[in-house]
């Protein structure tokens, strides 16, 4: 349900990564954003950028603009542009989705209108969906890439007797390409309320709306309260995985998406599958694990972290061999991981986020 944060580095010896990543090099660019921090006003602002996996040309992709954020990059198919969100830190304001050619030049805003669009998940046929907040109530939308044919596809009902504030989380295209996913939580009544968390499959094109599962999440220490929840869902949209905020030491569950049969998983939290739904990379203790989609043969991404470090899993190759990982200990460095030796290279300073990485 919450994105990815962001993280440092270690320094290994190049061959062990280049050798495998060697064919992917030529077209293959990773979005990443950098925080500047001013003391003179305690202002700051954050700007988005390509690079190459080995490093190399780096591109500035969106302007400095004080007191303004630009991030949540998100490749097109093709990997020919980018959607990305630009959000005004001042409070009142709104948050707009842009698309612009990977190149750089000039942007072009996709959404309008008032609240904040965020979110964006570009699938096929040049359409983004995104989900939009306006002044507290969330819904899914959808526009083309050249801003032409903005709507509202979907507004969850608020649930009776509920705090009333729905969270969705990005919208995940289904295999078909014709319709997403999307998680839509809240809490539920009482002092020490349950966390409710609905999936729903939503047809873009008809609206058809078509709910795969609820799920009721309760304090996992026996009390009656539950904390927000992180889910994944696979690839194929069969199965999610759900794990508390705050549950380093809480199992994970899997839920079958047919008929709600769960499956206890290890411990760990932020949980995310790979491309082929065949693993998942999680966060246990600030430090980024992986394991078989069934939870079995968990282990440490990374052989070697550093010391006083705290990571986050960023995305996956298109292999599943590779990660995409921030770091944080004195700055914030993004890194790619190669999982069979543990292997960490740095690519650059900054951090990035689920869909940064196109790969050909």
């Amino acid at each position: 349900m919450k994105n990815n944060a962001s993280l440092p580095l270690l320094v290994f010896a190049a061959a062990a990564l280049m050798a495998p990543m060697a064919s992917a090099q030529t077209h293959a660019s990773i979005l990443f954003t950098r925080t500047n921090h001013r003391a003179v006003d305690s202002s700051s602002d954050t700007i988005l950028y390509r690079v190459k996996p080995s490093g190399d040309n780096v591109v500035q992709l969106t302007p400095m603009t004080f007191h303004v954020d630009y991030g949540a990059g998100r490749w097109s198919p093709g990997g020919g542009s980018i959607v990305y969100e630009r959000a005004e830190q001042s409070p009142g304001t709104h948050w707009q989705l842009f698309v612009v050619n990977r190149q750089g030049g000039s942007p072009l805003q996709i959404t309008r209108g008032s609240g904040k669009h965020t979110e964006a998940a570009w699938g096929p046929n040049g359409t983004i969906a995104y989900i939009t907040d306006d002044s507290g109530t969330n819904c899914l939308g959808a526009v083309r890439a050249d801003g032409t044919g903005q709507r509202i596809v979907f507004c969850p009902s608020r649930e009776p007797y509920h705090r009333g504030y729905n969270i969705m989380s990005t919208p995940q295209w289904t295999p078909s390409g014709k319709s997403v996913l999307v998680e839509v939580g809240d809490y539920g009544p009482g002092l020490d309320p349950q966390w409710f968390s609905r999936i729903f499959r939503v047809n873009l094109t008809t609206g058809a709306v078509r709910k795969l599962t609820e799920q009721i999440w309760g304090d996992p220490n026996g009390g009656g309260g539950g904390d927000e929840q992180y889910v994944t869902i696979t690839p194929d949209g069969t199965h999610a995985v759900y794990a508390d905020e705050d549950g380093d030491g809480v199992p994970m569950r899997q839920v079958d998406l047919s008929n709600g049969t769960q499956t206890t998983l290890p411990a760990g939290t932020m949980p995310r599958y790979s491309k082929d739904g065949r693993k998942i990379a999680f966060i246990r203790n600030d430090h980024v694990f992986v394991m078989r989609a069934d939870g079995a043969n968990v282990r440490p991404a990374i052989a070697n972290p550093g010391p006083n470090a705290q990571y986050r899993f960023a995305d996956w190759s298109s292999d599943g061999q590779h990660i995409l990982v921030d770091k944080i200990a004195n700055d914030r460095f993004l890194q790619i991981v190669y999982l069979p030796t543990g292997s960490a290279r740095t690519v650059a300073r900054g951090t990035a986020e689920a869909g940064a990485w196109f790969q050909p």
